[in-house]
C-alpha cells in the first residue's frame, strides 16, 4: 500500500529533488485528482528558518490566483513532516523544454516571457517578490501554457529577510548585480532575472557560465551581456532592446515595473517596431556606491516634486472638471454620439493560444488568459481551440476580451467488460493507464469470467493521459487440495488424474544429477517432484499449470 499523507494524499512517486525539500506526484484520494506533494526535508523540520520558508512559499502562492502561478490546494503537517499540495502540471520545466528543443522561435519565447510577466505582475501588485526566477521553476503544459513555480525564498512586502544581507539567495546564473552584491531584492531584481530568462531561451544556454559561482557573479556584475543579434540574425532588434533593458546592470537603467516589460513584450513583435535602433546604455556597470547616492538623489528630487504637487493638482483639477463640462454639454446636445466600434470575431478553431492571439490582436481583440475553460473532445487534439465566446462570426467590441474553450485532449470510451477473461483484458487495461484491482466472486459460470467493473463503468468517456483506477470482478476459479501418495506414480498417470479435475499440467524432466537420493529411489517415468507440493490447496487460473518433475 502507498503511503497516505494527511489522510488523503496517496504518494505515487518522487518527481522532483531540492535542498529543502522533496517533491512526489500523489493522487488526492478525496477529490481523485493528481497533485503535486512537497515535503520538507526530515532535517528541516526542526529548523526555524526552514520551516518560515516553508510556511513563506505556501502563503505567498496561496495569496496570488493567476492562470500563470501554480495553483496551492493544501497546507498541512503529518507526524512532524510538513508538506504543501500544489497543482500538477504534466508536462516540462522550460530547463528541461529548452533541452529538448535547443532554441526557441522568436514568437515562442515573446510569448513564454509575457506569461512569466504576467504572473510576476500579480505576485508583484500583491507586494511579493520571487527572488528566484529562473528556467528551472517555469513549469510549461501541454497547450504552450507557462506556470511560474517555487516561492519558496519569495519575499512578501512587510515580512523580515530570513538571511543576512551580505547573504546570496537564488540561482547565481539568473541573479542581479545588487543581489550578488547582497542588496536587498526588488521587483527590479526579478525583472532582471526574467531577462535572463529571455536571453536563455532564444540562446539555447544562459550568458554567463563557468565551473566557478564566483567567476559567474563577477561577469554579472562586469561583463557586458552578449548580443542576442550576434548568435541569431532572426531576431529583431526590438526583442535583444528588451533584454538589454531589463538586464542593465544598475537598477536606474533598468525596467522600473514588470508592467513596463510586458507592455514592450506586447509590441516588439508589431510591424511598426521593425527597425528600431540598438538600445545603448552607457557606463553599463553596478557599483552599490554609485546605486546608494543615486537613490538619496532620488529622495531629494522627490521632496521637491511634493512641494509642487498641490500647485499643479489643483491646475489640473479646474481643467479636468472643464473639460468634463464641455464633454457633457457635447453629448446631451448630440454633437458627440456613442457608437462602438464591432469587429467579428474570425475563425480560430483548431488553432493554438499562440496562433489564436496573434490574430486577434491584429483585429483588435485580446485573449482572456485567466477564464480559458479545457475540455475533452471526442476528435480535437490537446491545446487547440474548440470554440469561442463570442462565437465565430459574431461581432465584438473593438479592444474586448475573447473567451476560449480549449481541447484537453481526445477522450476515450470504456468497452463493457463483462464477459471477457480477466486475464485477456488485465495487460490491455495496464497499457491504457489503468490500475487494475481483481476480485474473485462466488458465481456460476465459467471460471476467469468477469461479471461487472467498477471505478470506470462500461460507456463512461475517460482520459488516457490520467492515471485512472478499475475493479474488476470475476468468476472465481475452482480450489483443490493435492492429495498425498502421489509421488512415485507413473507420471502420465498423475497427469490424467488432474485432467479429470480440469487442471492443466505441464511434465518437466530433471537429470539424474540433479535429484536427491530420495527422489532418486521413486524410479524413472515416474513422479519424483511436484510444484505445488503434496497437501497444498491450489486455484486453476488461466495461463498456470501444476509442475510434474520425473525422469527417464
Amino acid at each position: 500500500m502507498a503511503e497516505l499523507i494527511g489522510g488523503r494524499y496517496q504518494i505515487l512517486k518522487q518527481i522532483g529533488h531540492g535542498g529543502m525539500a522533496d517533491v512526489y506526484l500523489a493522487q488526492d484520494t478525496i477529490l481523485n485528482r493528481e497533485v503535486a506533494l512537497k515535503i520538507l526535508h526530515d532535517e528541516q523540520n526542526n529548523d526555524p528558518i526552514a520551516l518560515e520558508r516553508f510556511s513563506r512559499e505556501a502563503g505567498a502562492a496561496t495569496s496570488l490566483s493567476h492562470p500563470n502561478i501554480v495553483d496551492i490546494y493544501d497546507v498541512g503537517e503529518d507526524h512532524g513532516r510538513h508538506y504543501i499540495v500544489m497543482e500538477y502540471i504534466k508536462g516540462y520545466t522550460l530547463k528541461q523544454y529548452l533541452a529538448k528543443r535547443g532554441t526557441l522561435t522568436v514568437r515562442e519565447s515573446v510569448w513564454l516571457m509575457k506569461q512569466i510577466a504576467s504572473a510576476l505582475l500579480e505576485a508583484h501588485k500583491n507586494g511579493i517578490i520571487h527572488r528566484d526566477v529562473k528556467s528551472q521553476n517555469v513549469l510549461i503544459k501541454a497547450d504552450g501554457t507557462v506556470k511560474l513555480s517555487d516561492f519558496g525564498i519569495a519575499l512578501a512586502r512587510g515580512n523580515i529577510q530570513l538571511t543576512s544581507e551580505d547573504a546570496v539567495v537564488g540561482s547565481v546564473h539568473y541573479l542581479s548585480p545588487e543581489c550578488l552584491k547582497g542588496g536587498v531584492a526588488t521587483e527590479q531584481s526579478d525583472i532582471y532575472s526574467l531577462g535572463i530568462v529571455f536571453y536563455e531561451t532564444l540562446a539555447g544556454d544562459v550568458p554567463f557560465n563557468n565551473e566557478q559561482p564566483i567567476q559567474i557573479a563577477m561577469q554579472h556584475l562586469k561583463d557586458e551581456l552578449p548580443s542576442i543579434c550576434d548568435i541569431r540574425n532572426d531576431v529583431p532588434q526590438s526583442v535583444e532592446n528588451i533584454i538589454i533593458k531589463a538586464t542593465a546592470k544598475s537598477p536606474s537603467n533598468r525596467y522600473k515595473k514588470i508592467l513596463e516589460m510586458l507592455n514592450d513584450l506586447n509590441e516588439c513583435l508589431k510591424p511598426e517596431h521593425k527597425n528600431d535602433k540598438k538600445l545603448i546604455i552607457k557606463n553599463n556597470t553596478f557599483s552599490l556606491k554609485e546605486e546608494k547616492k543615486k537613490e538619496k538623489e532620488v529622495k531629494q528630487k522627490k521632496e521637491i516634486d511634493k512641494k509642487k504637487l498641490f500647485n499643479t493638482l489643483l491646475i489640473t483639477c479646474v481643467s479636468l472638471l472643464s473639460i468634463l463640462l464641455l464633454i457633457l454639454i457635447l453629448f446631451v446636445s448630440g454633437v458627440i454620439g456613442t457608437g462602438v466600434k464591432h469587429v467579428v470575431v474570425p475563425d480560430i478553431s483548431n488553432m493554438s493560444i499562440v496562433e489564436a492571439d496573434d490574430i486577434l490582436d491584429k483585429l483588435g481583440l485580446s485573449l482572456d488568459y485567466s477564464n480559458i475553460e479545457r475540455v475533452m473532445t471526442e476528435n480535437t487534439k490537446e491545446g487547440l481551440i474548440i470554440s469561442s465566446v463570442p462565437a465565430i462570426g459574431e461581432e465584438a467590441d473593438r479592444g474586448s476580451k475573447v473567451k476560449v474553450i480549449v481541447s484537453d485532449g481526445i477522450y476515450q470510451t470504456m468497452e463493457d467488460l463483462s464477459g471477457k477473461k480477466i486475464n485477456d483484458v488485465k495487460e490491455m487495461l495496464k497499457s491504457k493507464n489503468f490500475v487494475v484491482h481483481e476480485q474473485a466472486v462466488e458465481e456460476d459460470g465459467e471460471p476467469g469470467t468477469i461479471v461487472r467493473q467498477e471505478g470506470v463503468l462500461a460507456n463512461e468517456k475517460y482520459n488516457p493521459n490520467i492515471q485512472k483506477q478499475i475493479t474488476l470482478y470475476y468468476i472465481q476459479y475452482p480450489s483443490i487440495l493435492i492429495d498425498f501418495g502421489l509421488l512415485g506414480q507413473d507420471v502420465n498417470n498423475v497427469a490424467a488424474y488432474f485432467k479429470e479435475k480440469g487442471i492443466a499440467t505441464e511434465i518437466v524432466e530433471l537429470k539424474a544429477e540433479d535429484l536427491t537420493e530420495q527422489e532418486a529411489a521413486y524410479g524413472v517415468n515416474n513422479l519424483v517432484r511436484i510444484s505445488p507440493n503434496e497437501g497444498m490447496s491450489y486455484r486453476q487460473v488461466d495461463g498456470q499449470k501444476i509442475t510434474l518433475f520425473t525422469y527417464r
